[in-house]
């Protein structure tokens, strides 16, 4: 399983969320506590990037290579200044080839997508049936093979604001996976520069974890937690739902 964190308040450097903290990301990825599967998150590392540039589309970093043999991670750590991000470190699933494309977290528009889980037979009947319910536009935007991109095909073919479209995608995984028989696990991590939703939801497993806590005048969603700071576990079956000033609403999925 990978890890993921997220962030969004006043403008701040990539590292002091990516690399500085105690178990920061960069730690996770070697070292992670809280995996239900696998050791390490060797297999890529990517960022979603809203810069403070007045641009409301992320800027989208990724790599092939395990976070900690990017020789690009100093220099966007110490002088990339972000107002919202979203970084993930991935351990591929067996099966799932390990591409550039299948690296998270994916972009659509202004929406950064990463995701902590897997359906099991993923190719035997899960993504044939995802995609045929699909609209055109969604369809067409997969370019990799993960489960993670179907995923948030389902999510962004609803049109709905973001809660309400991670809402409607969540709970259309769910009648898939019941169809099939099918255990899966879920939790998300999206945001589109101004807010951050995330969700823990699972089928016949228990939920990948997800925590926050205020981050300077901000709010950070994470795998696991930095430091010693107050870290809340996010509900099984719950949507967070956070916004610059230390705001965070949860809501049930249904």
């Amino acid at each position: 399983m990978c890890r993921m964190a997220g962030y969004v308040g006043p403008a701040l450097r990539v590292g002091e969320i990516v690399s500085e903290p105690p178990h920061s990301l960069l730690v996770q990825s070697y070292r992670p506590r809280e995996m239900q599967s696998g050791t390490v998150n060797a297999d890529g590392y990517g960022a979603a990037l809203w810069l403070d540039d007045g641009n409301p589309e992320p800027a989208l970093y990724r790599t092939a290579s395990p976070i900690w043999a990017d020789p690009n991670q100093r220099w966007m750590g110490e002088r990339l200044v972000v107002c919202s991000l979203i970084g993930a470190v991935r351990s591929a699933t067996p099966g799932i080839g390990f591409e550039l494309a299948n690296v998270q977290p994916f972009t659509r528009g202004r929406t950064a997508f990463a995701h902590n889980g897997f359906i099991t037979g993923f190719r035997r009947g899960a993504q044939r049936m995802i995609r045929e319910g699909l609209g055109r536009e969604a369809y067409e935007s997969i370019e990799g093979s993960s489960d993670s991109e179907h995923i948030l095909a389902l999510v962004t073919d609803t049109g709905a604001p973001l809660p309400e479209s991670v809402r409607k995608g969540v709970l259309r995984l769910e009648e898939i996976c019941e169809a099939l028989d099918r255990t899966a696990v879920a939790t998300l991590l999206l945001g589109d520069g101004e807010q951050l939703v995330g969700v823990r939801w699972a089928r016949a497993s228990r939920p990948a974890t997800l925590y926050w806590a205020p981050f300077r005048d901000g709010v950070v969603l994470a795998s696991e937690p930095f430091d010693g700071r107050r870290w809340k576990e996010i509900p099984e079956g719950h949507l967070a739902i956070a916004r610059p000033g230390v705001d965070l609403r949860l809501e049930a999925l249904r």
